[in-house]
């Protein structure tokens, strides 16, 4: 028996076999797989808000439960988060067309004297998935930085990242 006979057809599945596979798919980070489970769930007539909410956020729900719980680890949840922001560049536009709803909009960055991002760009990458408008700062962001966006994009919520210790107290300045 050939390998090849287990071989999962995603196009094959059934919406009802195919959203759960596309939780799998993003919890082992299959970027490829991902994209594919995304554009067959729209040709199927799925809205793109619909595929972003119960495939692709829903599958990051997992992830992050088990992430919480020490099942999973960084380097695991950056492939999953590689995985959704592919699936995110195909519905963003489309999400954009149809006026999916905006929760809101997110100024983020990480504060002065920190150049680490993983953690921002992953709380990012959710947020927008959840449905806000996310203004990214970048890194090693000084308090006038986040002020003027804050005034200039009238934002909801401000997030603030810091990986060091070191750098920590700086979002009492900020705030």
């Amino acid at each position: 028996m050939a390998e090849d006979d287990d071989e999962i057809i995603l196009s094959e599945l059934s919406d009802e076999e195919l959203v759960p596979q596309m939780h799998d798919d993003l919890y082992d980070g299959l970027r490829d797989e991902v994209v594919e489970g995304v554009n067959i769930l729209l040709g199927r007539g799925w809205t793109p808000y619909d595929v972003l909410t119960k495939a692709l956020v829903e599958g990051m729900r997992i992830v992050g439960i088990d992430f919480r719980d020490g099942i999973l680890f960084v380097p695991e949840v950056l492939l999953a988060a590689n995985s959704m922001k592919a699936g995110m560049a195909i519905l963003k536009p489309l999400l954009a067309e149809t006026g999916a709803p905006r929760l809101g909009k997110m100024v983020i960055g990480t504060v002065k004297g920190d150049i680490h991002d993983i953690g921002k760009n992953l709380v990012s990458m959710m947020m927008e998935g959840a449905g806000f408008e996310i203004v990214d700062l970048g890194i090693n962001n000084p308090a006038d930085s986040y002020l003027d966006a804050l005034e200039r994009e009238d934002a909801d919520i401000l997030g603030m990242s810091a990986l060091l210790t070191t750098t920590m107290p700086y979002m009492k300045v900020v705030i």
